[in-house]
């Protein structure tokens, strides 16, 4: 990637800031609580996404939010989800080309 070009998102630190390492998030349906470990948090066409694993899951498995007012929520949409996944594949591998 050209160093001219922009970025296709950039990094925050909202969560990070507000919560720190971890959050806690509440289903809804079934009131059940799984704390989560912040991974990256990307702003992406001003909307704001997190990358979160499950706290004490040694395993890789990660899962994309977006978050908004007061919720936080899975991105279920393919096209979206590919298009935060670049973004955040990019921040973090921007620098190493």
């Amino acid at each position: 990637m050209d160093h001219q070009e922009p970025r296709l998102g950039k990094e925050v630190h909202t969560l990070r800031n507000a919560y720190g390492p971890e959050l806690v998030l509440v289903d809804e349906d079934g009131g059940g609580e799984t704390v989560y470990r912040i991974v990256h948090e990307v702003e992406v066409d001003g909307e704001h996404y997190a990358v979160l694993q499950e706290a004490g899951n040694h395993e890789e498995d990660a899962y994309l939010f977006r978050v908004g007012h007061e919720r936080v929520e899975p991105v279920e949409d393919d096209a979206e989800w590919e298009k935060v996944a670049e973004a955040i594949d990019e921040l973090l591998y921007f620098d190493e080309q």
